[in-house]
């Protein structure tokens, strides 16, 4: 596929959100909702990570579509809960990108949550980008979420990690843990370690009862998973 027919597909796909709720441990209430997007290209969903996979060859088409993107999560969502977005750093990199995102985060500063994701590569520059743009939205006082903390192929940076209000455990450790029990005193440790920092964890993954069960007895914040509902909305 050249560059001109993945524009035109990505620009014309049919665009999904789902809304998956983040619920408080404690009293098993909905916390917050995390907004996954999906596309729908000749009738077959790819992921997102698919997608921008491509994206990061082509900024600027990057950059359009995620404001187009977080313009329909924004206005579908109508719980008057925190909404986490999952932001890329690599679209706001330029002084444009930056002014336009500013605008658009500080109008919901006070509901938002921005997720911060990896592209999948652990080189020096896109370490660079992604502290930086932590470091930016910190000075705008922007709360901010460590995304997938302990996923294959990740980067594990102190700096992310301390610039981060909340911290996402990834699904991975609750699938490990499920082959091997003694990865539980590690994900005990890391739990303990970010309550000690003042931080919020929040354990991604829960898909079933006994993933449910499990979670209930660590000393996390939130927990999140298909084991809980979602409403889905279509563009």
């Amino acid at each position: 596929m050249n560059n001109i027919e993945f524009k035109h597909l990505i620009l014309n796909a049919k665009y999904f959100t789902k809304y998956e709720p983040i619920i408080n441990i404690k009293t098993q209430k909905i916390f917050a909702y995390e907004a996954l997007s999906k596309f729908e290209i000749d009738n077959n969903l790819i992921s997102t990570e698919e997608i921008f996979r491509h994206l990061h060859h082509n900024n600027k088409l990057f950059f359009e579509l995620e404001k187009r993107n977080k313009l329909l999560q924004i206005k579908n969502f109508p719980k008057k809960k925190k909404l986490f977005l999952n932001f890329d750093a690599d679209i706001c990199v330029s002084n444009e990108q930056q002014s336009y995102w500013e605008l658009f985060l500080n109008e919901l500063k006070d509901n938002i949550v921005v997720e911060i994701t990896e592209n999948g590569s652990d080189d020096e520059t896109s370490a660079n980008i992604m502290r930086n743009f932590s470091l930016w939205l910190n000075s705008k006082q922007i709360d901010t979420a460590l995304d997938d903390f302990g996923q294959d192929g990740s980067m594990f940076s102190f700096y992310m990690m301390n610039g981060s209000k909340y911290i996402k455990i990834d699904k991975s450790f609750l699938r490990q843990i499920e082959c091997n029990r003694n990865y539980l005193h590690y994900l005990k440790g890391i739990l303990k370690t970010i309550r000690l920092n003042g931080q919020l964890s929040i354990i991604e993954g829960v898909e079933t009862q006994a993933d449910y069960n499990l979670v209930k007895t660590l000393d996390c914040d939130y927990v999140q998973g298909y084991y809980f509902d979602e409403y889905q909305i279509v563009v």
